[in-house]
């Protein structure tokens, strides 16, 4: 074999197995990273292939041998970050409709896992189109909107008035946006968060026209 001078060289070993699965997940990762940021900068639609390709110093052929196409790619960024969410999301409104009353700052702690991850939320709002995450906040805020409502009704002597949960949600969802696009530091948002937890509590008394209590 020659080298690239055209004179006689060795022939290169092949990566041991152990070197092999480095290489392949340096590549995904540096593929990952490339992807979240010319997503974040177009859009998934307007995204490049090509670009994210070049700036990950990877050929094509490798980002296929990692993701059959594009949208897998903006997938394997968002979706477990995503799954972890919303089974913190789901955990803390099951406790909070079993005793509203107990000390706790699982709010402040999902607001912290907001913020540690704002481009996962930006890509899901501003970038999916065209994706299957394409609506997300919609169906997030119908999930909201879902959770509430069961929350109120655990306390309440009878159903809240959905209109009602409807507006509370949409406030406390413009609450997040302030937190998660405004140039705001973690130790800030925790701080806002901390205060705000009181008002919560009062809020939800005042709005449904009921005291809580815990529900049984």
């Amino acid at each position: 074999m020659k080298d690239a001078r055209g004179q006689p060289g060795l022939c290169p070993r092949k990566g041991t197995g152990k070197n092999s699965m480095s290489r392949g997940t340096d590549t995904r990762e540096a593929l990952l990273k490339s992807g979240t940021a010319e997503f974040l900068a177009h859009g998934f639609e307007r995204a490049s292939l090509r670009v994210i390709c070049a700036n990950a110093h990877v050929t094509t052929g490798a980002f296929y041998a990692h993701f059959k196409k594009k949208e897998d790619l903006f997938c394997a960024i968002v979706q477990d970050d995503l799954t972890a969410y919303l089974g913190h999301y789901d955990s803390l409104m099951e406790r909070m409709r079993n005793n509203m009353q107990a000390p706790s700052d699982n709010e402040v702690e999902i607001m912290d896992y907001l913020v540690e991850r704002r481009d996962l939320f930006r890509l899901l709002f501003d970038c999916s189109a065209g994706t299957k995450y394409e609506g997300f906040k919609e169906r997030l805020i119908a999930h909201f909107e879902k959770s509430y409502q069961d929350l109120f009704d655990a306390y309440a002597e009878e159903p809240v008035d959905h209109d009602i949960v409807c507006v509370v949600v949409k406030m406390k969802f413009a609450q997040y946006m302030e937190l998660l696009y405004g140039d705001y530091s973690k130790e800030r948002v925790r701080e806002i968060m901390e205060r705000l937890q009181g008002f919560t509590q009062a809020g939800f008394e005042a709005l449904t026209g009921t005291t809580i209590k815990s529900p049984g």
